[in-house]
């Protein structure tokens, strides 16, 4: 299901206990799906970016919120243990050459255009509902485009640690992306993509 759009400000609680991202635990996985005529000759594809940023984790989560950046340049594309995390969609190799042109081609501009947009930013707006089990509704900047969602998260706090994951999926055309077609149109990129985020966070001392 397409994350629900909505309209709102951007307003992460400043007076909540803060919790720094810990890049190296956390991620962002998007998963591009082959499309066309002539899908068969292409591939589906899992680009895993490192995220930054910070979580004020409040008493309820209605006093919580979020800031998150992702930096483009970090984007892999097609690591081998996360295409065989994805399962049977996912199980065809990707050679290092297609790799290599793939993620060239999502850094260009007419992608991500990753020279004048180096960071996607996804800012929270407010949440609602249980503390463990969230909707989210968020601001998220891609490509110097502005879109705010609505989806659920879940979320675990133990001790000094947060854990948070959550799943939406975007179209690419509603953030000015035209999705990639070759052989006149015959194989294509599919224009919704599935979005998952895994933060790991720290509470600061």
């Amino acid at each position: 299901m397409l994350a629900e759009p909505v309209r709102a400000d951007v307003d992460v609680p400043s007076g909540a206990p803060r919790y720094t991202i810990d890049p190296q635990a956390s991620e962002i996985r998007v998963l591009v799906y082959r499309d066309g005529p002539l899908a068969r000759f292409g591939h589906n594809h899992v680009v895993v970016g490192r995220v930054q940023g910070e979580i004020r984790a409040g008493v309820t989560a209605a006093a919580s919120g979020f800031r998150l950046e992702i930096p483009v340049d970090s984007f892999a594309v097609d690591p081998p243990a996360a295409r065989a995390e994805e399962g049977d969609e996912f199980a065809a190799q990707v050679s290092e050459p297609a790799r290599r042109d793939t993620r060239e081609n999502l850094l260009g501009g007419d992608v991500l255009d990753a020279a004048k947009h180096p960071l996607i930013r996804i800012e929270s707006i407010a949440l609602f509902g249980p503390d463990w089990g969230p909707t989210v509704m968020a601001r998220v900047t891609l490509r110097g485009v502005t879109r705010d969602l609505r989806f659920d998260a879940a979320v675990l706090r133990q001790d000094d640690m947060l854990a948070m994951v959550a799943r939406f999926r975007i179209n690419q055309s509603e953030f000015g992306i035209e999705p990639f077609t070759t052989l006149n149109g015959g194989l294509r990129v599919r224009d919704p993509i599935d979005i998952r985020v895994r933060l790991v966070a720290r509470r600061e001392k």
